[in-house]
């Protein structure tokens, strides 16, 4: 369990490090700019998914639970990588020849086609060995990697930003090389570490991967749809990408919610898949509980160190985004306790429940973003964002109290015995 606080601790540090440096690259590129980024995110986003066929979480489950060795979870994970990224070049080689347009940012520069190849080969390879280190339990070892190097970044936009060196820094190009860099190092360390090879898989271990992708890439398409397709809304209603920009970074502040429980839920998958599994699900509910207080703590920070934010720091271009971001918050609280429960549910391979709650999800915002952007822009849809996070988290809920024959209290009420689990965590 120690391990598992220590992980965690590098976790929030990385990601802490991370949402610095989408701020501080929000600073130096203006509303804009910073949309044409997050519109690029989205797009490789969903390219990631579709070409990736939910093999990253089957990697952590075929590995956690020790039903493959190191050597076949490598060659899987560079094959299925080698695959992602000539699937990535062909789409993007066809795309450019046909419209003129990068695919990532539907950019009319050619030069903007290598950088773009770069930054998703450089989140494939990210996923794939994060993956691999995952499976063999050394997540602390691979956060602390991506916290350092992350920070490094962090202190480059910082010297940047503030003009300690004359060195301009193009945000876009700086944005589209971290990945690489990020993944670089950690691919160094696996392989020092593991001295992983090729090695041949049988029908029935390649069948068993897919097998348990299939759902989770089903599951995961939809998610991701219900998370982004607000995006694609507000550029089609908008055409422009500024007024996307703000809510992306509206929306960077909202999501700071989802750091913690997100964290807890890549770590405790390996944990609740390994068969010397020590959790069980009422200590699941217990971790749940203190987490809902700490996000209403962490709800209580964003309000005020956003506001700050937009008044000191970001462009007056960004300061539309404040009232969509209170907006957003209650459905962002609530949508917490779904990822650490559905982080149960797919370690114990009760795939439908994910799926269906991201199915709910999706479909109420597809409606609601349709009827409200037009009228209420970026309000409009952090209105609808808010209502669909919320009636996916109670169906959530509701299954994981049927399954588990708990009460509501035991998600919501905090107990002194949770003091103890948290103890436990930490020995």
């Amino acid at each position: 369990m120690k391990e598992i606080f220590k992980a965690g601790f590098y976790r929030l540090m990385f990601q802490a490090f991370n949402f610095l440096v989408g701020l501080f690259i929000a600073a130096l590129a203006g509303a804009e700019m910073f949309g044409t980024i997050s519109l690029m995110v989205v797009n490789a986003a969903l390219l990631l998914l579709l070409t990736g066929l939910g093999t990253d979480q089957a990697i952590v489950w075929h590995g956690a639970g020790k039903k493959l060795d190191a050597n076949k979870l490598f060659t899987f994970s560079f094959v299925t990588a080698l695959f992602q990224i000539l699937i990535f070049l062909s789409v993007a080689l066809f795309f450019l020849n046909i419209t003129g347009k990068t695919v990532l940012t539907k950019s009319i520069s050619f030069p903007d086609f290598f950088p773009e190849l770069i930054y998703f080969s450089g989140i494939v390879l990210l996923d794939k060995y994060v993956s691999l280190l995952y499976a063999q339990h050394k997540a602390r070892i691979c956060n602390l990697l991506l916290a350092a190097v992350t920070g490094i970044a962090l202190l480059i936009l910082v010297a940047a930003r503030f003009n300690f060196t004359s060195i301009e820094i193009n945000p876009f190009l700086f944005f589209c090389l971290l990945p690489i860099a990020q993944a670089l190092v950690i691919v160094f360390f696996f392989h020092i570490k593991t001295p992983a090879w090729f090695s041949g898989l049988n029908k029935p271990e390649i069948k068993s991967f897919f097998n348990f992708s299939l759902l989770v890439f089903v599951s995961n398409i939809i998610q991701f749809l219900a998370y982004r397709i607000d995006y694609w809304f507000i550029e089609y209603f908008s055409n422009t990408t500024v007024q996307v920009g703000i809510y992306a970074q509206a929306n960077r502040f909202a999501a700071l919610l989802w750091i913690v429980p997100n964290i807890i839920a890549a770590l405790i998958i390996p944990v609740l898949s390994s068969p010397q599994n020590k959790f069980d699900i009422n200590e699941v509910a217990g971790i749940t509980r203190v987490l809902n207080y700490l996000n209403l703590a962490i709800t209580g920070f964003i309000i005020f160190s956003s506001y700050i934010v937009y008044i000191y720091f970001l462009q007056s271009s960004y300061a539309g985004g404040f009232l969509p971001l209170i907006f957003m918050l209650p459905g962002f609280y609530f949508f917490s306790i779904t990822l650490l429960l559905a982080a149960y549910f797919s370690a114990k391979n009760i795939l439908w429940i994910n799926f269906t709650a991201s199915l709910i999800c999706l479909s109420i915002i597809v409606v609601l973003d349709y009827f409200l952007i037009p009228i209420m822009g970026i309000k409009g849809a952090a209105i609808a964002n808010s209502i669909a996070y919320t009636a996916s988290s109670l169906f959530t809920i509701i299954l994981f109290l049927k399954i588990s024959k708990l009460r509501l209290a035991d998600i919501f009420a905090f107990k002194k015995s949770d003091w103890k689990l948290m103890a436990k965590l930490r020995s």
